[in-house]
């Protein structure tokens, strides 16, 4: 099994549990975390790929 980069599954799937983001142009960071997905489980939005209602846009 493969495995991805931190910086290309942000880029993939967004940021995950331990990242930092930079809010706007500002100088302000938050860190993410806690992820409620588990690897594998993530949603793909786009590029032709299809998701059912609704899934994948649980808040839980």
């Amino acid at each position: 099994m493969s495995e991805l980069s931190r910086a290309r599954y942000a880029a993939l799937y967004g940021p995950t549990a331990g990242d930092r983001i930079r809010l706007a142009d500002t100088d302000l960071f938050v860190e993410v975390t806690e992820d409620h997905c588990a690897g594998g489980d993530e949603a793909v939005f786009g590029g032709g790929k299809v998701i059912r209602e609704s899934m994948g846009q649980s808040m839980v």
